[in-house]
């Protein structure tokens, strides 16, 4: 496994802004909100960084001049970094892409297409993230022949060191969420929503679904029901789920992708729906009101959004 041991430059709000803007945020298939910074993209695609102000594109996302196709990103909050698990042609590899730099960085490397979403802690120094390995320590290399596991794992930043938290059974397409007070972490196991002890492993199941995402304000963990058609909020102990968002799918041509992602205030909720020609629409859902608000149609996914003051 490959490390980066390279402390990471954090850049304000400040310096961000001070970044070439690469096109208008109305007019690639994004939109604003305000003093916010909101990630956008979808598989295969650029990504962009949008505030009200600007927005950057993560255009040169490539690796010795391939494409990168990325799981599902995240934003650090300190706005200068996305990390993403990334395909390349003959395995996966888990990084972070420096918005400044336009510079790809990997800490691990691992078997094809076993690379999962990735997340950066609430205080940006770490990173959580989902991988297959080798199920037997004597498989040093990805091969036809190894069984491998779902592991999820946490990337410190700081010290370079990667800790194996959790096995098995935990969904790669599906990001990792953690706690406001970054002792938790949520994500799907199998068909369920877990959430597990960021320093035991201890895990334990709260419902049945999946793409899960906790709220900043730390009160509601959002999902997906199995269908992919609805959207639920529940209590972290498991207590009081209720839908919040029906999408009206029928015969699997509207779905959810990609997980709820919330407001920094944890009051409303993105949602991006898909229908059977590929089209994205984003909706936003005041969860108090259950007033929706379609944002876009037929733009690009919503992947993340955190304060930009």
């Amino acid at each position: 496994m490959a490390r980066w041991n390279h402390r990471f430059v954090f850049v304000s709000l400040t310096i961000f802004l001070a970044l070439p803007p690469n096109t208008h945020a109305q007019g690639n298939g994004t939109f604003i909100e305000p003093k916010a910074a909101l990630l956008f993209g979808r598989f295969g695609s650029s990504l962009y960084v949008v505030t009200p102000a600007k927005t950057v594109e993560l255009k040169d996302v490539t690796v010795d001049g391939a494409p990168a196709f990325f799981r599902v990103p995240s934003l650090a909050r300190t706005l200068d970094r996305v990390a993403w698990g990334m395909q390349k042609a003959d395995h996966a590899e888990i990084g972070v892409y420096a918005v400044r730099d336009h510079s790809w960085k990997s800490f691990a490397e691992i078997c094809f297409g076993g690379g999962g979403a990735a997340v950066f802690s609430p205080d940006a120094t770490k990173i959580a993230f989902v991988s297959a390995m080798p199920s037997s320590p004597a498989d040093e290399v990805c091969s036809a022949k190894s069984i491998f596991q779902s592991v999820l794992q946490i990337y410190d930043l700081a010290t370079g060191k990667t800790k194996m938290l959790s096995c098995c059974g935990w969904v790669m397409d599906a990001r990792p969420n953690w706690s406001p007070d970054g002792k938790e972490i949520v994500l799907q196991h199998l068909s369920q929503v877990a959430i597990v002890e960021a320093d035991t492993g201890k895990a334990r199941t709260i419902a049945d679904g999946r793409y899960p995402s906790w709220s900043p304000k730390g009160d509601w963990i959002a999902y997906f029901d199995r269908q992919l058609t609805k959207c639920f909020i529940v209590h972290p102990d498991g207590t009081e789920a209720k839908i919040v968002r029906d999408a009206g799918g029928v015969f699997g041509d509207r779905a959810m992708i990609y997980g709820p992602v919330w407001s920094p205030d944890g009051r409303k909720l993105l949602l991006n729906e898909e229908n059977n020609h590929q089209q994205i629409k984003v909706v936003m859902v005041d969860i108090q009101s259950g007033k929706e608000t379609t944002k876009s149609n037929n733009g690009l996914a919503i992947l993340d959004w955190v304060p930009a003051n």
